[in-house]
């Protein structure tokens, strides 16, 4: 269902006159000025950002694994420009935000782990300047990330993880959407090592739409004030094939981080790899020598349907506010 909405939305979006007014809205409930101005000058450079997007994804369903994580973090950039236009109608504003903004560490020869290895968080650059436009977070709990951690914070990784380590990451959170609530098991408590009051608090700095919270039948009855919707909040993750919502149990896991900004860390590095490392990236592909293997193959089948999808949804949710 998901995925034929988005592809709906997105054809509505290849129409000059929707994308205007569609513009036009955005800006003004930004209250940013001269919208009209704006949505008429913006409207032809979103389409082709969107075009470029889609015939990055298109190719990757085509292209072999080898190549895919170049094509995907290129559909991905475009999209997030695509987004940023319809926030800041003047983007870029300088250079600097042309850089990646992130950085790949130097890679050992010998003995080298994708799922250990890391990447580094700039000051300057796209992916802190759309964390922040897109999805207000600007401060992050590190400025190095490892892959195991980035892949851990993704619901459809779960099943592996399952067959690997006998345990999985996530788990359901049910949501009524006609009642507006959500239903929080109470093993998460054990999980995250909280009290009832303290684990409370935390959610409520993601969900401060909370009206209410009742203990029953061994759950947490969150009461909000409004329904959340796909991939708005960055605490809950949204499970494209089983379209239900997740929620981490490792709370180590848990920090402001929307999952856009995963795929964004996770498909640079990948696409890193593949351009300069091609001798550890071949040797992976062919000799199947590594658990590394597994995990990237279903993050990048993952990706490669998710990442539009999640970006469609910011698009679609920003003319829904």
């Amino acid at each position: 269902m998901v995925q034929q909405q988005m592809n709906a939305f997105f054809d509505q979006l290849k129409s000059i006159p929707y994308v205007q007014m569609y513009l036009k809205n955005c800006y003004k409930k930004q209250e940013i000025e001269d919208a009209d101005r704006l949505s008429f000058e913006n409207a032809e450079r979103f389409i082709y950002y969107l075009e470029h997007a889609e015939t990055y994804f298109q190719q990757s369903k085509q292209a072999p694994i080898s190549i895919k994580p170049v094509l995907l973090f290129y559909g991905l950039t475009q999209l997030i420009k695509t987004c940023l236009i319809a926030c800041r109608p003047q983007y870029p504003e300088n250079t600097r935000l042309l850089a990646h903004g992130v950085s790949a560490r130097k890679r050992k020869k010998q003995n080298y782990s994708f799922l250990q290895d890391e990447v580094k968080i700039q000051q300057y650059g796209l992916f802190p300047y759309f964390s922040n436009h897109l999805f207000s977070i600007n401060q992050f709990p590190t400025d190095k990330f490892s892959m195991d951690v980035l892949l851990k914070k993704i619901p459809e990784m779960d099943e592996l993880n399952l067959f690997q380590n006998k345990e999985t990451t996530h788990e359901e959170i049910f949501s009524n959407e006609i009642q507006k609530e959500l239903r929080i098991p109470l093993t998460f408590l054990n999980d995250w090592h909280m009290t009832e009051n303290r684990f409370i608090e935390k959610i409520k700095l993601y969900l401060p739409e909370i009206e209410d919270v009742k203990n029953t039948d061994n759950h947490l009855v969150l009461s909000l004030e409004k329904n959340i919707l796909p991939f708005e909040n960055s605490l809950f993750s949204f499970h494209i094939y089983k379209e239900k919502w997740f929620l981490s149990k490792k709370r180590k896991t848990v920090f402001p981080f929307h999952e856009v900004m995963t795929h964004y860390l996770l498909l640079y590095n990948l696409s890193m790899i593949c351009r300069y490392e091609t001798e550890w990236w071949g040797d992976l592909l062919h000799t199947y020598g590594s658990n590394d293997y597994s995990y990237i193959k279903r993050f990048v089948d993952i990706a490669e349907t998710k990442t539009p999808i999640m970006l469609g949804y910011f698009l679609l949710n920003m003319q829904r506010k």
